[in-house]
């Protein structure tokens, strides 16, 4: 989150980047066509987008890219001293690394085929200094900043239901999402719940320390 709530006189400032000309044109006519948005610029990538901007700080960036195209965007955090938030739009928005290259304290992360309107509600609630998450991510970040529960025993305070332990036993195996879901014949979003619930009750932060976890506990067998 950031420190607090940003202060805008006049409209907020949005910049655009993304690959696609197509998708810059439909953004730019989704910010102007809101009068409380103000369009800025747009370009293919970050580094044009300095250039373009020459030295301007967008209120709210924009960004159809991939997570993996983060260090151009810090170079386009570090313009100023206000750094502006970001509203990035994957193809993959509850990835569990795409938290760790946000070079922003306010962000959005959506899908892509998300509706304008949810854009544009994105837009400004990070312009406001809020973060706009999954129920993933959100489950994801909050197991993470949980303390590890365990009773004096050592044993986990709270304990796991049969699905966890064998969503578990099956990470255990060296299983991804996609081939558990497959297996037990139920969703990835399914999976990524039980994922979250499992590291929370653990006091795990991965996949492997999960696995750890479980077998110190006597959870699974490898």
């Amino acid at each position: 989150m950031s420190d607090g709530q940003r202060v805008h006189m006049g409209p907020v400032r949005v910049a655009v980047i993304a690959a696609s000309s197509q998708v810059r044109a439909s953004l730019q006519m989704l910010v102007e066509a809101n009068p409380a948005l103000g369009f800025v610029g747009s370009a293919a990538d970050a580094e044009t987008l300095v250039d373009c901007l020459a030295g301007s700080v967008p209120d709210v960036v924009v960004a159809d890219i991939e997570p993996d195209a983060s260090d151009p965007l810090k170079t386009l955090f570090a313009l100023g001293h206000v750094l502006p938030a970001l509203v990035l739009l994957s193809d993959d928005p509850d990835n569990d690394g795409i938290l760790d290259v946000l070079p922003a304290d306010a962000a959005a992360i959506l899908p892509r085929n998300a509706m304008p309107g949810e854009i544009v509600a994105s837009i400004e609630a990070v312009a406001a200094g809020l973060c706009v998450l999954s129920p993933d991510i959100l489950a994801r970040l909050l197991a993470g900043r949980k303390p590890s529960r365990q009773t004096a025993s050592g044993e986990p305070f709270e304990a796991l239901t049969l699905r966890e332990i064998e969503v578990l036993a099956m990470l255990a195996d060296g299983l991804g999402n996609k081939e558990i879901a497959r297996q037990l014949d139920i969703s990835d979003n399914t999976v990524k719940f039980h994922l979250s619930s499992i590291f929370g009750k653990l006091g795990a932060t991965n996949r492997t320390e999960a696995v750890m976890l479980g077998m110190r506990y006597g959870l699974v067998m490898v």
